[in-house]
């Protein structure tokens, strides 16, 4: 694959850019977007940069304004003939080649696209369908009136409750119970709503699956629209419908008008319907460059399909790689890349040579070896739990080792917790580990997938709003018990008429709270307690896991807030809550926060650590997996003959189940490979992993799968490899590639580690001293509070005597430089209330330009009316705060408006 040039002719037709871990994906759209704007062959109004999350997204777009910001100066350098900022890469060196009126005339369109970028086109890609939408228009066929959802969970639940009573009620024998119902219609209608149905034409109970799930999705449907709420897969779905409908290709010409150049990111995580729309619409007619790293293409379970990244590859002009790693050591990008070799990670996926930018490695003093093999010698293989515990306690030493070995990062800084990040498979692997590192004396931090309603917390607020609002003796009792009250079962069985109506008022008094503030007062009251009550937040912090508590009791609170305040409330709010904890295992966007953002070491899921990197990388369950033979008649996806992501609801007895159970199971494991490639290249200058022989949980697990594949047969390796005669070990003479690529192979110590001792030195807290005095003369006041003594002084004082001195100048010289917009219009706090209340009410992220001028009129019109302002029309103020929205704030604010 032919390598990307940064410097080289700028995209024309659909051109894929092939990444890998670390070889600067962000970086390379960052640097498009600002050649694209420089060389004018796009406005920052018609350029699309389209990712697939909310962040991505936001920080695609501050790294498109650093690189316009960093470009403008290397450009306004050379214009200027001062010196330029060293070293330029190779998109700054493209831009300042050619004549200087050319250089002049790429600055000045940098300039221009600065002042623009916080409203270009820079978005999800949720939120590029919501603009098409309104680019579209008339030509469009959706309800304007309907209104975006991100949880269609609980009217999904009305559904299945609906059709199974008006289908099975009158049942003795039911086909299946209402809880595979749940599960059949979560599948179908949310998690892979657009895939087809199987197994087709069947009867018997796979029939009756079938049907049920189909008749699901058509309901749901129908009670969506007549609700005027659509759900994000909807929105794609729409934009599909519209543009194949009979004005589609009126209304594609329309998009491309607005949108001429396109950038997206992350294109692994995209699916075939997100994929097609892109195609008919702007493949082959304007500049499509697509960029992502197939390898790490994880996210099938939230609907991404890396199928349609190599579709996308079939059908495009022209196909680059990223060719240099600028995150991880050489040493390590070496060891990697040799570990996977030529294993097949998908549908024409494999792991290719990139060169690290950074050729020795970051980590100095008693580092060991830059990728480690660490393996358990057992005569026989081990038990599971026998194996996780062993590696859970040579995980914890080497953790304490690396922290008091004198490792140093970079520049000389010592290595710290913050630098070791523990990834794992599974949110209890995590658990686990987390307790295990926090046991012996090291701080951790556990970022896990886990839903918030899943976590003690959410019962407690549960027991306390019951009791809140049906203040019974039963949930008198039950909120006494949570963490809220504190009491425990011997204080509360022994507790006399007084102290039960101490609690009883200290919950009456929370209960008034709620009624007249909501849920953020009586938090507060909850979290700083009173005098004969210590507050939640004192008492947390004295246990273990304390702070980690305190979090899940915030979050919920916030998430309880908003929906009080959106008039959910009393018993509403109960059953709310109530249903939220029933369906916890689905923690959608809902997942725990890190309870702490001190030095501690970070243990998080895979997929929680894409994107992230950490100096040192440890993986204790890479060579750990648990695949149960039995069929439990759940349903899954995979592709068909036709390339076809399909559902199988069908349950274990349906025809043919077995070969479309191993196509599934191929297509999990090379997903799994996936992941580890993930998470091997999180490291930046060190990588641990462990191996250890097991009875049912190594042949299948994909670290043990591509050390024990023949690595002179490319492709896919097989499903499982067995362990040899006795346990198969791992050692260097056994498999001696492992030490000719440059991985360590190391045997697991026995020992269990002692609590890592404190530091030496011990920090001794004292209160501070106030040995500062204040300057009366800084104050806290307004334009109007400094304007106020000057409105109401009538005339001059008589008496008042300068002492400066009479300038000697004759006459002020007029500035050279465009005149305010606003110079002519009326001053005074009435006008000032007026520009406030337009500036806070405006919506000014519109999509357009006239759209904006649009909103603008009617905010002034409105607001003129409101406070019977008359000194000034709308049509003239309208255009004269428009500056004020454009201008740039300057660089403390990276420039935005």
């Amino acid at each position: 694959m032919i390598p990307f040039d940064p410097a080289g002719p700028l995209p024309t037709g659909t051109v894929v850019l092939e990444a890998s871990a670390g070889t600067g994906k962000t970086h390379a759209i960052a640097a498009l977007a600002t050649r694209y704007l420089a060389e004018g062959e796009v406005s920052v109004a018609n350029l699309a940069v389209i990712s697939f999350s909310r962040a991505a997204s936001e920080e695609l777009r501050s790294r498109v304004r650093q690189r316009l910001r960093r470009s403008a100066a290397v450009l306004e350098a050379v214009v200027n003939d001062t010196d330029v900022p060293e070293p330029l890469d190779a998109t700054d060196a493209a831009l300042s080649q050619g004549d200087a009126a050319q250089v002049r005339t790429r600055l000045a369109r940098l300039r221009t696209a600065l002042v623009g970028v916080d409203s270009a086109g820079i978005m999800t890609i949720h939120q590029f369908c919501q603009l098409m939408f309104t680019e579209l228009g008339v030509l469009a066929t959706e309800d304007p009136e309907a209104t975006l959802t991100d949880d269609l969970s609980p009217l999904l639940d009305e559904v299945v409750a609906d059709l199974y009573l008006a289908r099975y009620a009158a049942m003795n024998e039911r086909p299946f119970d209402l809880r595979t119902a749940h599960e059949l219609a979560r599948a179908a209608a949310l998690q892979l709503p657009m895939s087809p149905l199987v197994p087709r034409d069947v009867d018997g109970a796979a029939g009756e699956r079938l049907e049920f799930a189909a008749a699901v999705r058509s309901e749901l449907d129908r009670r969506k629209r007549r609700q005027g709420v659509f759900s994000y897969d909807d929105q794609l779905l729409r934009l599909r419908d519209a543009l194949q409908g009979p004005n589609g290709q009126a209304g594609a010409a329309r998009l491309r008008q607005r949108c001429r150049v396109v950038l997206v990111d992350e294109f692994q995580d995209t699916d075939p319907v997100q994929w097609g729309i892109l195609r008919d619409t702007f493949a082959g007619r304007v500049p499509l460059v697509l960029i992502g790293d197939p390898k790490q293409a994880i996210y099938a379970f939230r609907g991404a399909d890396v199928n349609a990244y190599t579709e996308a590859v079939a059908a495009c002009d022209q196909q680059f790689s990223l060719a240099t790693n600028y995150r991880a050591d050489q040493p390590v990008v070496s060891a990697v890349t040799a570990l996977f070799g030529s294993a097949s990670l998908g549908p024409h996926i494999s792991v290719e040579r990139v060169q690290a930018k950074i050729q020795g490695s970051r980590l100095s003093g008693a580092a060991p070896a830059p990728v480690r093999l660490r393996y358990i010698a057992a005569d026989k293989p081990l038990s599971a739990a026998a194996a996780r515990q062993r590696v859970q306690v040579d995980l914890v030493a080497e953790v304490v080792r690396l922290l008091d070995s004198g490792i140093q990062v970079g520049s000389g800084r010592h290595l710290a917790e913050k630098d070791i990040a523990v990834l794992v498979n599974t949110n209890r692997r995590g658990r686990e580990v987390a307790a295990a590192l926090s046991a012996a004396g090291v701080a951790v931090a556990f970022s896990g997938s886990d839903s918030v309603f899943a976590a003690p917390a959410a019962a407690d607020w549960l027991s306390l709003l019951r009791a809140l609002d049906q203040p019974h003796r039963t949930a008198l009792r039950e909120a006494i018990l949570s963490d809220f009250v504190g009491a425990d079962l011997t204080e509360v069985a022994t507790a006399d008429d007084s102290r039960f109506s101490a609690w009883a008022a200290l919950l009456q008094g929370w209960g008034r709270l709620l009624a007249e503030h909501g849920i953020a007062a009586l938090f507060a009251a909850v979290q700083s307690g009173a005098e004969e009550h210590p507050g939640l937040a004192e008492r947390l912090v004295l246990r273990r896991r304390g702070e980690r508590d305190l979090t899940d009791f915030r979050h919920i609170a916030e998430i309880l807030h908003a929906h009080h305040r959106s008039g959910i409330r009393g018993a509403a709010l109960v059953s709310w809550l109530a249903n939220e904890i029933e369906r916890s295992e689905y923690a959608g966007d809902r997942t725990r926060r890190l309870e702490t953002d001190r030095q501690a070491v970070p243990v998080m899921t895979v997929h929680k650590a894409k994107g992230l990197e950490f100096p040192v990388v440890l993986l204790p369950q890479m060579a750990d997996l648990w695949l149960s033979e039995e069929d439990t008649g759940d349903s899954f996806d995979f592709h068909d003959e036709n390339h076809d992501r399909v559902l199988d609801v069908g349950g274990k007895d349906a025809p043919g189940r077995a070969e479309r159970r191993r196509r599934h199971a191929a297509e999990q494991a090379e997903d799994r490979l996936r992941s580890l490639y993930v998470a091997a290249t999180r490291a930046q200058s060190q990588l641990t992993l462990w191996w250890a022989p097991t009875a049912r949980n190594t042949e299948s697990s994909p670290l043990h799968r591509l050390l024990y594949r023949d690595r002179n047969q490319p492709g896919s390796p097989q499903p499982s490899y067995p362990l040899d005669a006795g346990a198969g070990l791992i050692t260097p003479d056994r498999l001696t590639w492992l030490t000719e690529a440059g991985i360590a192979v190391e045997p697991c110590g026995e020992e269990a580690t002692r609590r890592r001792p404190h530091r030496p030195g011990e920090i001794r807290l004292t209160a501070p001293s106030w040995n500062r005095s204040i300057d009366p003369l800084w104050r806290r006041t307004s334009y109007s509070g400094l304007t106020a003594a000057a409105h109401d002084v009538a005339q001059p004082s008589a008496s008042i005597v300068t002492d400066e001195p009479a300038s000697d100048v004759d006459a002020v010289a007029e500035v050279d430089g465009p005149r305010s917009p606003m110079a002519d219009l009326p001053g005074g706090t009435a006008f000032g209330s007026l520009v406030h209340h337009i500036l806070e009410n405006l919506d000014w992220q519109a999509p357009s330009d006239a759209e904006l001028d649009r909103r603008l009129l009617a905010a002034t019109t409105e607001a003129t009316a409101r406070y019977a302002f008359h000194a000034v029309s709308p049509q003239t103020l309208a255009p004269a705060l428009k500056p004020a929205l454009l201008t740039p704030l300057g660089p403390l604010t990276d420039d935005r408006t």
